[in-house]
């Protein structure tokens, strides 16, 4: 029998849903299109949205209702993934009633300012225009942690936004042996003395042509356009209203091809992430993704395991050579997959590659980590980031630019979401190895722009589930175990020798014993 309560407690959800897609349509305008001045008004607008929707959240009549649901589903009344979204909504409710009002409204209006503040410091390259917003903004989450409390670490409060249940306790180990497993390879690309270039990346390339040749391919992937946009900001990012309004960006770069493309690669398998979810969820809490760690896990498989494998090259460097005659004259698929995975060192997180992309995440997770435990300031990031640059790969930045001003993310107030990134990259490479073994003959079809089958793998098994399964749920599902690095440094190890051109590596040297990590 169909459950009153639940029909009422979907009249919530929906509005709750519909406020915080228009702050979401605010947010992503401040990003791509608002004038330059209208800062402070913005920032006003999505703080009266943000503080409407916390009353509504809190509100003593949508806990009556959550009381009502959790009764139905534990008497049986409810669908599973009708359970599932009650479990989510009860979450929220949890959390956000830990919450004041004046500090959702302060922390809404300064995290609209401190990204106004970010800008302007990142295009001066100057951090204390940007130090006060932030040492504000690190004030408020402190609080905010505090508010939900903890067991070990009061940073565990923030990882646990995006990524349920996951500690610092349980990511140390796991970024301990990456990183041991990443010294194994870079030492032995030393030790070999070969060499790759990838100046084919940075010749001259039309920006529109860029744009172009982009969009076509992240097409051709699967992201559906009729349902989607593409636009140009600061820093790429993906934003969904609902699964029919997914909107990306990018940037683009005349010398250097790889900023546009696979960063729209990167954040289109965030899109067809949100374009796949069951149709039944929208305006649910289930209307999203598991955890960043999943979401990351969609965009890096398809930046990463599809993008950047040799095969993808085989069919898309001739396109890719016709759109740039001039620039690409002489070079073969095998000359660009090369390029594109040189391994080295590089200051910009986005742009790393691969291999020594995780320890630009480890640089962040260890300083956020000592920053909300109060353990050092926020005056003290620039020489500490820089430090720590140097002591894990070898470079100090030049300006803060290319230093701790490159990520958006603390301008949001986004501490707790830079692991989240190093987990996708860890369950990409499990699923890529699973998604092998479930379709044969999937290489020969990514070598022919066949992409169909793979992302209907995807839809069945990730996708369609929204938020309705847990991390660690997923995981066991579909590979058969939890969390492990494993298949990432496999995975990274063939590639390094193809590259390279170096002999197999001994695996028992670079994948260091791996116990698993629950989410």
């Amino acid at each position: 029998m169909p459950s009153n309560s639940f029909d009422r407690y979907l009249e919530k959800t929906r509005t709750l849903a519909d406020i915080n897609a228009a702050i979401a349509v605010l947010s992503w305008d401040q990003e791509t299109y608002m004038p330059h001045g209208a800062a402070v008004a913005r920032a006003e607008q999505i703080a009266t949205l943000s503080t409407l929707s916390h009353q509504m959240t809190v509100a003593d009549e949508y806990r009556a209702i959550l009381d009502e649901v959790k009764v139905d589903a534990a008497n049986g009344l409810l669908e599973e993934w009708e359970k599932a979204a009650v479990r989510e909504s009860v979450r929220e409710f949890e959390q956000a009633s830990k919450l004041p009002e004046d500090h959702v409204r302060d922390f809404a209006r300064a995290q609209s300012l401190a990204q106004h503040a970010w800008k302007e410091a990142r295009d001066r390259s100057d951090f204390s225009i940007f130090a006060d917003s932030l040492a504000h903004l690190v004030q408020l989450k402190r609080r905010e942690a505090e508010l939900f409390g903890y067991d070990e670490n009061i940073y565990d409060a923030l990882i646990d936004l995006y990524e349920p249940g996951m500690t610092v306790a349980q990511l140390r180990p796991v970024f301990q042996r990456l990183m041991e497993g990443t010294r194994v390879i870079l030492a032995r690309i030393r030790e070999s003395g070969a060499e790759v270039s990838n100046d084919l990346l940075t010749r001259k390339f039309d920006p529109e042509k860029q744009i172009s040749f982009a969009k076509e391919t992240v097409a051709k992937l699967g992201f559906d356009f009729r349902t989607g946009r593409v636009d140009l900001s600061a820093h790429p990012f993906c934003t969904s209203f609902a699964p029919s309004d997914v909107r990306l960006t990018t940037r683009v770069f005349s010398n250097d091809l790889r900023s546009c493309l696979f960063g729209l690669i990167h954040e289109a398998g965030h899109g067809m992430y949100e374009q796949g979810i069951d149709a039944r969820f929208v305006r649910t809490p289930l209307a999203s993704g598991t955890s960043m760690g999943i979401h990351e896990s969609q965009s890096l498989f398809w930046e990463n395991m599809i993008g950047r494998s040799e095969r993808f090259w085989q069919w898309a460097f001739p396109k890719l050579q016709n759109q740039f005659p001039e620039s690409l004259a002489g070079a073969t698929p095998s000359d660009f997959f090369r390029a594109i995975n040189v391994v080295q060192p590089s200051f910009i997180r986005i742009e790393a590659d691969e291999m020594t992309y995780n320890l630009h995440i480890i640089i962040r997770f260890e300083i956020e980590n000592a920053l909300i435990n109060g353990e050092i300031e926020v005056a003290d990031i620039p020489a500490l980031w820089n430090r720590k640059m140097e002591e894990y790969l070898g470079i100090v930045p030049k300006n803060d630019a290319e230093g701790c001003l490159q990520d958006i993310h603390w301008s949001f107030g986004g501490f707790g979401y830079f692991p989240s990134y190093t987990l996708g990259k860890l369950y990409a490479a499990m699923f890529y190895d699973q998604a092998k073994k479930d379709l044969p003959g999937l290489e020969d079809e990514i070598a022919s722009g066949e992409f169909g089958r793979l992302l209907g793998w995807l839809r069945a098994n990730i996708h369609q589930h929204g938020k309705a399964k847990r991390s660690a749920e997923l995981a066991t599902a579909i590979c058969g175990k939890l969390l492990t690095e494993e298949p990432f440094l496999a995975y990274m190890t063939a590639k390094v020798e193809k590259v390279y051109g170096l002999g197999e590596l001994a695996g028992n040297d670079v994948a260091a014993e791996s116990a698993p990590a629950g989410a």
